[in-house]
């Protein structure tokens, strides 16, 4: 049967009204800047956890750097656009600050005391020259540079033994332990060494010992390298014998090296309240790639009686990838 045109059957279908195309969203970086965020929270608590394992104090090293990431990341994800840029910027700048912070403290002396009668003042430095820099002839200017009183020098390899000699005429006064098995320190001084001695690995942690004369009160000075990540609880046995160490010895004590862990670590720690000692430094000397160094693990410390007068100071490479920390202590000479 006919139906008329109008009736619904002979009507074409009406499309339903399509749903408008969702619109892609673009990402905005929140949950990388959570994740990155995590990640620096993370690095700031593994950093404490060597108090508890000691194979966890390697991330201590980083503290500075965990902290730099966790708050780029932070700032970046409260941002309400360029997240992630914005990140990323922060997380360049604020590794870059950690490498220039160095240098701008070493522009101009920092005088933090002064000499009270009775003291002598004591220029002081440490350099680990890295065993196998062949370039003797910075080595040997930056050690002039720095014209220490006395300075301790770590990793001395077979191409910069020449240097000690053409140092006499500023340093006549020489103690090394070069021809020892993983002795490779040497003590370079203006003033009268009245009693010397040094040690190999072999006999347990390798270290130099000079002490001065009473130009200089009797001040003993000790250098120490420490072995590094991942030899954790090794270097965590040394620096746990070098501080019975320097606590059996009597006087005043300069303790200087290159001790592989920074302020935050279990390892100086330790080393601080089991020796007794006082820690001068927390600039960063390690590496010397471009020119940014990142962590602190060249030291210097004194023993009660012995002042910080003037703040540390790095000094140039030369060759090596440690810069060299110096600085000015006040030393009692009177009875």
């Amino acid at each position: 049967m006919d139906q008329p045109a109008d009736s619904l059957d002979q009507t074409s279908q009406q499309p339903e009204d399509e749903a408008p195309p969702r619109r892609r969203r673009r990402p905005s970086g929140s949950i990388e800047c959570q994740l990155g965020l995590l990640i620096g929270i993370a690095g700031l608590c593994a950093s404490r956890l060597g108090q508890l394992w000691i194979a966890f104090d390697v991330f201590s090293q980083f503290t500075l750097q965990f902290a730099v990431v966790t708050a780029a990341f932070l700032i970046g994800w409260a941002m309400p656009r360029a997240k992630l840029l914005t990140a990323f910027v922060l997380l360049v700048l604020g590794i870059v600050a950690i490498g220039v912070w160095p240098h701008l403290a070493s522009r101009e002396t920092r005088v933090v005391s002064l000499l009270q009668p009775g003291e002598r003042g004591l220029n002081v430095a440490s350099f680990n020259t890295l065993w196998d820099n062949h370039d003797a002839a910075a080595v040997e200017a930056e050690i002039r540079r720095l014209d220490a009183d006395v300075i301790t020098l770590v990793e001395v390899g077979r191409a910069l033994r020449p240097v000690l000699a053409r140092l006499k005429d500023r340093y006549p006064h020489q103690f090394d332990c070069l021809e020892v098995i993983y002795c490779n320190f040497a003590v370079l001084s203006k003033l009268p060494l009245v009693d010397k001695e040094a040690q190999g690995k072999l006999s347990g942690p390798s270290y130099i010992r000079v002490r001065l004369g009473p130009e200089a009160g009797g001040l003993t000075v000790f250098g120490f390298h420490t072995i590094r990540f991942p030899h954790s609880l090794q270097q965590f046995k040394e620096v746990t014998e070098i501080a019975r160490m320097v606590e059996r010895t009597g006087g005043h004590k300069l303790v200087m090296g290159d001790f592989n862990a920074t302020p935050f670590s279990r390892v100086l720690g330790v080393l601080q309240s089991s020796g007794n000692l006082t820690r001068l430094t927390s600039l960063p000397s390690w590496p010397t790639q471009a020119g940014l160094p990142q962590i602190a693990i060249d030291h210097i410390f004194v023993s009660p009686g012995l002042r910080l007068i003037e703040a540390e100071r790095i000094g140039e490479p030369a060759g090596s990838d440690h810069y060299p920390v110096s600085a000015r202590i006040a030393v009692p000479v009177s009875p």
